[in-house]
């Protein structure tokens, strides 16, 4: 089987879609039935990254009409069995290849994105080639079948992953104390991009709260990581609640401090009202850091309907107020119900909905729904 995958950027990619779509292409570099994986990154080439085996990279297309061309003149020079495509914003080309190869259609539904429909005619074409969706929670998964002509059936969910052997509890490693000023603090952390687009994460809720809670917890620090044009906004806010003392913005975090980030953590808390899952709960969970997040999005799958962690309604200023502080009195463990998320089981989950695209029976019982 040789697949065709079409992304924005996995590889060399930051945030949750990024490792989403790294761990789909593990899951299927894995499988001994797929012998190729043509993958077309549409933003960011792997160039630090150690691919799998069986995965080959073309990143020459530098504007949307090259990243067309070369997605159509790769497709009829491979040949593939089947084509997959990470984003819906690739959806049209992914489409037109699988109308030229007569091949099945594969898309994954992440978050924000596949929310509401696209105002375009050639959109809505588009989703009706699709025969297969890979939905990263339940609640994407509603959201899309709100508005898309497919066929609930073939909507499934997965999802994210977690690697276990990644994450390791530790105690607080002493550098980033020391970076910090964070000697005898406890530590709240919220790991995210501060972008305008991207408010729903909840660190303004927070912020809002710092007052009131240090009332409560003195040696509380609030520890924000990530960046983005919404930075400025949030720093503002930390001076105007009066807690800048208190409130760290960190900036991006490199990979390599990833996990000693998550250890040097008392709790950790996003309370979203957009996410479309929350892989960054996996990440604290497996580290032993209590974590909260919000029941109005796709946090509460990630957070196991509650089995992983606290959730709240991020609107309601005195549930999340409680919740921050029930979080703070919790001891650090690594949740059972978080094996539940292995990656193990997640490319077992994809081999079984990815083998029967190429089964010509499977492509027929795959047809589009009628216009």
């Amino acid at each position: 089987m040789k697949i065709l995958v079409l992304m924005t950027d996995p590889y060399g990619g930051h945030g949750g879609i990024a490792q989403y779509n790294r761990d789909v292409l593990d899951a299927l570099a894995a499988m001994p039935e797929v012998t190729q994986i043509v993958s077309l990154p549409r933003l960011v080439p792997s160039t630090d990254c150690v691919l799998p085996a069986k995965l080959e990279e073309h990143f020459n297309a530098r504007s949307i009409a090259g990243y067309l061309w070369q997605g159509l003149t790769l497709a009829l020079r491979q040949k593939p069995d089947v084509i997959l495509c990470g984003h819906i914003n690739l959806l049209p080309l992914a489409a037109i290849i699988k109308k030229a190869l007569g091949i099945p259609l594969v898309i994954e539904l992440y978050g924000i994105d596949v929310w509401s429909p696209k105002p375009s005619i050639f959109h809505d074409w588009s989703i009706r080639q699709v025969d297969l969706a890979i939905s990263i929670s339940r609640f994407t998964r509603q959201k899309f079948l709100a508005w898309a002509s497919v066929s609930p059936a073939r909507v499934k969910v997965v999802p994210n992953a977690i690697h276990l052997d990644q994450y390791v509890p530790a105690s607080k490693p002493d550098y980033l104390q020391d970076r910090y000023c964070l000697q005898g603090k406890k530590v709240l952390l919220t790991l995210g991009r501060l972008s305008a687009s991207e408010r729903y994460k909840g660190q303004d809720r927070i912020i809002q709260l710092m007052p009131g809670l240090l009332k409560q917890r003195p040696d509380l620090a609030y520890l924000i990581a990530g960046d983005g044009d919404d930075r400025g906004r949030l720093e503002a806010l930390a001076g105007e609640c009066g807690v800048s003392d208190q409130v760290h913005f960190i900036g991006r975090v490199p990979n390599e401090e990833m996990m000693d980030l998550y250890n040097l953590a008392d709790a950790f808390a996003m309370p979203s009202i957009g996410e479309g899952f929350g892989f960054v709960f996996l990440e604290a969970a497996a580290c032993g850091v209590p974590v909260l997040g919000g029941g109005v999005d796709g946090s509460p799958d990630a957070l196991a309907d509650g089995r992983l962690g606290i959730m709240v309604d991020p609107d309601d200023g005195k549930a999340l107020n409680e919740g921050l502080l029930r979080l703070l009195d919790q001891p650090k463990a690594v949740p059972a119900d978080l094996a539940m998320y292995d990656f193990a089981l997640f490319k077992h989950q994809i081999r079984q909905l990815i083998l029967p695209m190429c089964s010509s029976l499977s492509v027929t019982r795959l047809q589009p729904v009628a216009s």
